[in-house]
């Protein structure tokens, strides 16, 4: 927002008040003051100087050299003035000075004559609006003088940074009541005064509102007889301050109010709308329009439209068409002054990418209860400027009236606020200052919002009020207190802390993904039509077609990864991701959110050397991981098995992990299919099924969770060892017959474990050899070997016996 202090000072008494200090108040009151600069700097090069001497230039008719004195220096200039003459006092731009609109005075010759200076007119120097001679200077007026101290030139512009929540800043009025409000002054608003005749404007025309959630209000004046010119210095002048461009007197009245009083308003040619009257209503599908910049638009069913009676005549809030502009020929003019929908508005200037003052101005969002002033405001102007008849009365189309807002205060609820210690009517001046209505007594305070401030609608909004105007200087700075208690951590946030400790510190790096995913995933990942992980929650407004679904599983972001650590030659991956995944409940709004901690392991078990062959990762490495991660959770000692295992995981090659009943979650090798879906590849480039996965529930570990650990103290006698070298049939798993030992509850017995597996002719077919070492100890004493052998021989009975096994020789 740009505007002068000139101008301000029109509205509140700024009397010393300087610009400087009106931009660090405005500032501290939100109003940011981004820059502040002498809007008559250009003018520190140009000074009053006497024409002593003007002689004809040999071969030019119109040109004539002019010595000049500029304070007891003489400067020769060229000049073309046709009122130059000697003895007169006028303006001379000495070499360097740069003039308004870009052009730098130099020195030059013209006919073989050197000219050092430039003597000026009131126009090119934008200091008035006669543009056919030089300016001429009372006679009294001192040859070297500062054309700035000659005139009393004197004025600043400020540009300020209007928030979006605060439109009724976009004007000078607004920027002025804040002025007043901060300084204690009274606002001074424009009066209007209207003189009406001829044809009531009920004759004229109508205005019919078809689409009013689009526009709420539309107000109409019509002014007649009026002749399109030049506009005069002072309205030209004040919107170049703003700016903006002078285009003709009727249209420059439209931009001056609108920087005025923050009205949008557009001038339609009469005669030129079709049956002479306004119909706004939404375009049809793939209608076209051409604007006032020549662009031809095509329109949507969105976009709210001005017409007349047979075609569209504007773009509601946006621009004019160039079909009823205001032409030098015009006599007789449409004033549009409306209240449009802020969102409307966006969309139609965010769509067609066009951005104008007036849809700047709407999409924040206006004040409907300005329309009538704003028209009266400009239509005075017009008359003032462009002569004319104004047609009595006004049409004012208001389907839905804006309601008012009344919002109670209370004084000591803002004080303990603010944490100051105002009188209420100390407070009640405050919100008066910026037109606020303040009404009862006490604690029981009545504020009545008024319309233009659609930012208030809350109590704390009026706090905020009072500790900006008032001056955050006077707000005491205090530290709150901590009375909050500390609370422990979610044990799932815990968790998530140990898990990412442990998986790290056996290697593997952590991942983060989006927990959005694309819509065919289920598919991708071969689910059935029953499986839980197609209850998939769709987003409303994806940021792509790759993101339209919440996802049920961290198997896709996983093998993502995989695929573009792959493309970049990353072949050995170990990747882990902690994160949630989300299920549709048919019953419920919002989904199940479950806590899901995932991995990925694919190319070498360990980096390439020369002391160890590289050999590629199997199941049992993330099965370890799973393993080593529940022990350092601080988990029972998990078991495996094969039941309901997910789609993409190969059934030959992975395993459910359960504890006590709970299934944690899964692990093995991805399928071959999955990962020919997902791009995966082999080391050597080729399709391959070489990535292993794990999945965990974090609410299923924490059900199992183990208390805190429990200090053993260290054994003070030996252990002994025996081996068991059991044959029995391929099918039996492993783990079932370490469980089965280990649960016999033979006294002596500490440790069972797997050192050795064999298969081939020496057992025969079916069969498989499993070696097993058992150690033994007691906490009170040293073992005998009696004693051994006889637990051991137990242990070697009961387990053939359950397994039918025998004994490997």
């Amino acid at each position: 927002m740009r505007l002068n202090y000139n101008w301000l000072s029109e509205y509140v008494d700024l009397d010393g008040v300087s610009a400087a200090q009106l931009a660090d108040r405005l500032t501290m009151a939100g109003l940011e003051v981004e820059d502040l600069h002498d809007r008559y700097a250009y003018l520190d090069r140009v000074v009053a100087a006497r024409v002593n001497e003007v002689r004809a230039i040999p071969g030019s008719e119109h040109l004539k050299l002019c010595l000049v004195d500029a304070g007891g220096q003489t400067y020769q200039t060229v000049c073309g003035a046709p009122n130059v003459a000697p003895g007169m006092i006028s303006a001379l731009a000495l070499a360097g000075t740069e003039l308004p609109g870009g052009r730098v005075v130099g020195e030059a010759e013209f006919k073989g004559v050197r000219s050092t200076g430039m003597l000026c007119s009131e126009f090119e120097l934008l200091v008035g609006g006669d543009a056919s001679g030089i300016l001429a200077l009372p006679a009294a007026t001192k040859p070297g003088q500062g054309l700035k101290q000659t005139l009393g030139l004197s004025d600043w512009l400020f540009e300020i940074g209007i928030t979006p929540n605060r439109p009724d800043c976009l004007c000078v009025l607004g920027v002025a009541r804040e002025a007043a409000g901060l300084l204690g002054r009274p606002l001074r608003r424009p009066r209007v005064e209207l003189i009406e005749s001829g044809e009531r404007i009920e004759d004229l025309s109508s205005i019919t509102i078809l689409a009013p959630d689009h526009c709420p209000r539309y107000v109409a004046r019509i002014i007649r007889q009026v002749k399109i010119g030049p506009s005069p210095f002072w309205l030209v002048d004040r919107l170049t301050a703003a700016g903006l461009r002078s285009i003709n007197n009727v249209v420059d009245v439209t931009n001056f109010v609108l920087m005025e009083i923050g009205q949008p308003l557009h001038a339609f040619d009469l005669d030129r709308l079709l049956e002479r009257r306004i119909v706004v209503k939404t375009a049809g599908e793939g209608d076209r329009f051409v604007t006032l910049d020549g662009t031809e638009r095509i329109l949507t069913p969105a976009m709210l439209m001005i017409c007349d009676g047979q075609r569209p005549v504007a773009l509601a809030g946006v621009m004019g068409g160039l079909n009823s502009e205001i032409a030098p020929d015009t006599t007789d003019v449409l004033l549009e002054s409306a209240y449009f929908n802020p969102i409307s508005t966006r969309r139609t200037s965010k769509t067609l990418g066009l951005s104008t003052e007036a849809s700047y101005r709407f999409e924040r969002g206006l004040d409907p209860n300005l329309c009538l002033y704003a028209a009266d405001r400009a239509i005075a102007l017009m008359r003032e400027v462009a002569g004319g008849v104004v047609a009595p009365g006004f049409l004012d189309a208001y389907p839905r009236p804006a309601r008012p807002v009344t919002l109670s205060f209370s004084p000591a609820k803002c004080n303990a606020f603010l944490g100051t210690d105002f009188t209420a009517a100390e407070m009640s001046r405050i919100l008066g200052g910026i037109e606020l209505k303040v009404t009862g007594q006490g604690e029981n305070l009545v504020v009545d919002v008024p319309s233009f401030r659609v930012d208030l609608y809350r109590e704390v909004d009026l706090f905020e009020e009072v500790a900006r105007l008032a001056g955050f200087d006077r707000v005491p700075a205090t530290l709150p207190p901590a009375r909050a208690p500390l609370e422990p951590l979610e044990p799932s946030r815990l968790l998530r802390a140990e898990a990412r400790k442990i998986l790290e510190g056996l290697g593997l790096n952590e991942a983060i993904n989006y927990s959005f995913i694309a819509e065919g995933f289920p598919d991708k990942l071969g689910l059935p039509a029953d499986d839980p992980r197609r209850r998939t929650v769709r987003i409303l407004n994806p940021l792509s077609e790759e993101q339209a679904l919440m996802r049920t599983t961290l198997a896709p972001g996983l093998l993502d990864n995989l695929r573009r650590n792959q493309s970049f030659g990353v072949w050995d991956v170990d990747l882990y991701e902690i994160g949630l995944i989300f299920l549709a409940r048919a019953d419920q709004e919002l989904p199940e959110e479950r806590l899901t901690i995932g991995g990925i392991m694919s190319g070498r078990r360990g980096d390439l050397s020369w002391h160890q062959k590289a050999e590629p990762v199997d199941l049992y490495d993330v099965k370890g991981v799973v393993e080593d991660l529940l022990a350092g959770l601080n988990l029972p000692d998990p078991g495996f098995d094969r039941l309901d295992l997910p789609a993409y995981y190969d059934a030959s090659s992975a395993a459910r992990v359960v504890v006590d009943g709970h299934t944690l979650g899964w692990l093995g090798r991805v399928a071959g299919p999955i990962s020919k879906a997902f791009g995966i590849k082999a080391a050597g480039g080729e399709t391959g099924d070489e990535a292993y996965m794990f999945e965990l529930d974090a609410a299923e570990l924490l059900a199992v969770r183990l208390g805190v650990p429990q200090f053993t103290p260290l054994p003070r006698f030996p252990l002994v060892e025996r081996d068991l070298a059991l044959v029995l049939d391929k099918t039996v798993e492993t783990a079932k017959v370490i469980k089965f030992v280990l649960g016999l509850g033979e006294e002596y017995l500490a440790e069972a474990f797997l050192f050795d597996v064999y298969e081939g002719r020496q057992v025969g077919a079916g069969k498989k050899s499993l070696a097993v070492r058992l150690r033994y100890r007691s906490l009170e004493k040293t073992l005998t070997d009696e004693e051994v052998n006889a637990v051991h021989g137990r242990i070697i009975e009961r387990t053939t016996a359950e397994f039918s096994a025998s004994l490997r020789t």
